[in-house]
C-alpha cells in the first residue's frame, strides 16, 4: 500500500472524506447542489428527446427504417435520453458531490470551473463505455472506423452539450440554493481600510483601532482606557466692526482764513 504524507489528498482519501461528512449538513448541501445541476440536464435531454420523438413518430414508417425496438421513436427517445447518456450521469454527478463539490455558499467562478471538470469526467465516461460497442460494430462491418467514431466525434458530440447544460445548472442550483443573484460573489472582497491621517487632518479626527496595552498590578493602580472630555465652551464669533454704507464727510479747515500773527515782542 503506497504511503502518502499527512495531508496530502488522494482520491480515496476524498471519497472517504466525502462519505463521512455526507450525513452532515455540509454534506446534504452538496448532494443538493449536485443533484439539482443534474435534474437541469435531465429535463433538459428530456425536451430535446420528447421533440425528436414527435418528430420521429410523424415521419415514421415500418418499411423505411431499419426493425428493432432501438429503431422505434420510442427506442430512439430512450436511447438518447436514458441509455446513452447514463454513463454522463454517473460520473458528472459522482464528481460533483465527491471530488469537486459545490456549496450554496460558493462563489460563481469555481461552480463554473467544478461543472466543467464534472463534464469532462462525464464525457471520458461516454468514451470509456463506447469502447464495447465501437468494437463490436467494428467487427461486423469489418473496418475500425466505428471504434473510432466512438472514441471521439460520438462521446464529445454528446458531452460539450451535456457539459454546458450541467454548467447551467450548477449556476442555476447555486443562485437559488444560495439566495444571491450572483453580484457579489463575482465582485472582489474589498481589503480592510486603514485609516491615514493626512497633513492637513487634525489628529484627533483619526480613529485609533487599537487598544492601549493593560497595566498589570493591582486595581487600584489601573488607567482608564478612556477619558472622558470636559464639555467645551460654546464659541462665540468675534465681533465684526460696523463699516457705514456712505462714510461721514471730513470737517471743513478754515485756518487758511485767519488773520496774520502780529510781531513778537522778542523780534523789537
Amino acid at each position: 500500500m503506497p504511503l502518502t504524507q499527512p495531508g496530502t489528498p488522494t482520491v480515496r482519501s476524498r471519497l472517504r472524506a466525502a462519505s463521512v461528512s455526507a450525513s452532515g449538513p455540509e454534506g446534504r448541501e452538496r448532494l443538493l447542489v449536485a443533484a439539482t445541476a443534474l435534474v437541469v440536464v435531465l429535463v433538459a435531454r428530456f425536451a430535446l428527446g420528447l421533440v425528436a420523438l414527435v418528430g420521429s413518430a410523424v415521419g415514421f414508417s415500418v418499411t423505411a427504417f431499419p426493425s428493432g425496438f432501438v429503431a422505434t421513436p420510442v427506442g430512439q427517445f430512450l436511447g438518447s435520453f436514458v441509455l446513452y447518456p447514463f454513463p454522463f450521469y454517473v460520473a458528472s454527478f459522482v464528481v460533483l458531490a465527491t471530488i469537486r463539490p459545490l456549496t450554496p455558499r460558493s462563489d460563481l467562478r469555481t461552480v463554473v470551473r467544478h461543472a466543467v471538470v464534472a463534464g469532462g469526467a462525464g464525457t471520458l465516461a461516454l468514451a470509456v463505455v463506447g469502447i464495447v460497442p465501437g468494437i463490436v460494430l467494428s467487427i461486423d462491418g469489418g473496418t475500425w472506423v466505428n471504434l473510432a467514431l466512438y472514441l471521439t466525434t460520438i462521446p464529445l458530440s454528446a458531452g460539450i452539450v451535456d457539459t454546458a447544460l450541467l454548467v447551467a445548472g450548477a449556476v442555476l442550483a447555486r443562485l437559488w440554493l444560495g439566495g444571491g443573484h450572483g453580484d457579489e460573489v463575482w465582485a472582489v472582497e474589498p481589503a480592510p481600510r486603514v485609516a491615514e491621517a493626512g497633513e492637513g487632518d487634525d489628529a484627533g479626527d483619526v480613529e485609533d483601532d487599537v487598544a492601549p496595552p493593560a497595566v498589570r498590578g493591582d486595581r487600584s493602580t489601573r488607567l482608564p482606557t478612556t477619558v472622558a472630555a470636559a464639555p467645551s465652551a460654546p464659541v462665540v464669533p468675534p465681533e465684526r466692526p460696523v463699516v457705514p454704507s456712505h462714510p461721514a464727510p471730513a470737517p471743513d479747515d478754515w485756518s487758511r482764513f485767519a488773520p496774520p500773527a502780529g510781531p513778537n515782542e522778542d523780534d523789537r
